[in-house]
């Protein structure tokens, strides 16, 4: 299985780039890709512009995106386009707390029952897609919606067979508020920082 960083975004709200910006000495998106580098084949950032990263080598791949300018869902597109992984999970850069857990976890779903197009994690009532897998044969699907500009990742939900992953399940090998934790604005640091030290 590869990984699917999606780095690309314009962080409006947080007020620089978010995958260069330093948590603890190390930018985030330099920490996702050595807690992920582990459990996957290739690793595929996808961004803007190349990031630079010291010490980063081997299996990563940088990719722009195919269709500039259609958020989360093109950057998606964009991997699975590329990828030779049956299945890919794709991460948020901004997303900092990785859990090997919930990473076992998720791959066993799928080599337990391989049918479905997507594992979607539920926290809350809602689904979580940045921290899910996805099956590469989607991506026609995907880039009809991209075409209509339907860029909400409901829209993706609605046109594919998912399996929902529900958080019961999961809160049994991770801590949920921490794993679909992500850093919006520059204020989220302070949330970041309280659940470090558990």
């Amino acid at each position: 299985m590869n990984a699917i960083i999606l780095a690309g975004g314009k962080s409006s709200r947080f007020g620089s780039n978010k995958a260069m910006y330093k948590l603890d000495q190390k930018p985030m998106l330099e920490n996702i890709i050595e807690k992920l580098e582990p459990f996957f084949n290739k690793i595929y950032i996808i961004g803007n512009e190349k990031q630079e990263l010291k010490g980063i080598k081997g299996k990563i791949e940088y990719l722009t995106d195919k269709i500039p300018d259609k958020g989360p869902l093109g950057g998606l597109y964009t991997g699975l386009s590329k990828t030779d992984s049956q299945f890919n999970y794709l991460q948020a850069c901004d997303m900092p707390f990785i859990c090997e857990d919930y990473l076992n976890f998720m791959q066993c779903y799928v080599d337990k029952d391989s049918k479905y197009e997507a594992y979607i994690p539920e926290k809350g009532g809602y689904l979580e897609p940045f921290v899910g897998i996805y099956n590469k044969n989607i991506k026609e699907e995907i880039l009809k919606l991209i075409k209509k500009d339907q860029l909400n990742f409901d829209y993706l939900f609605n046109k594919i067979n998912i399996k929902k992953i529900p958080e019961e399940e999961i809160e049994k090998v991770a801590d949920t508020k921490r794993i679909f934790f992500n850093i919006n604005r520059k204020e989220d640091l302070v949330k970041y920082n309280k659940f470090k030290v558990k």
